[in-house]
């Protein structure tokens, strides 16, 4: 092998061993760092797990809850309806009632009143008879 070609072989292979050794010296701190940021990943993901178990059990809880006043509401509003159809009856009930006093009341009224003006008419036209 030619000596100018041995010594470009060993001044490539030292640069190539001191660029690789420079590489590593760079990706050493890298791989530190990337190894502390993963490591603080877990525990921000640990800590993220342990709180979002508690959140997810107060929104389950209040979950229930809401279900629990919209159904109620809901028995309360039917409850409503129930009242204001049995006010309605209880008016329609009323009204009858009250046309039904008006049709057995008011026939014998006028009669008695037709009887009494009939009555006061026959003890006046007595009365002219008798003071003349």
């Amino acid at each position: 092998m030619n000596p100018t070609l041995a010594t470009l072989l060993t001044i490539s292979v030292t640069i190539i061993a001191a660029i690789l050794v420079l590489i590593l010296i760079f990706l050493i701190p890298v791989l530190l760092q990337v190894r502390r940021t993963a490591h603080e990943a877990e525990k921000l993901i640990d800590s993220v797990r342990l709180q979002v178990a508690p959140v997810s059990r107060d929104i389950t809880a209040i979950s229930r809850e809401v279900k629990s006043v919209i159904q109620s509401i809901h028995r309360q509003v039917d409850r409503v309806e129930d009242g204001i159809e049995t006010v309605h009856d209880m008016a329609i009930r009323v009204k009858e009632f009250q046309l039904e006093v008006k049709r057995s009341i008011e026939k014998p009224l006028l009669q008695l009143a037709a009887g009494m003006g009939g009555i006061k008419r026959g003890i006046e036209a007595i009365a002219r008879i008798f003071y003349r």
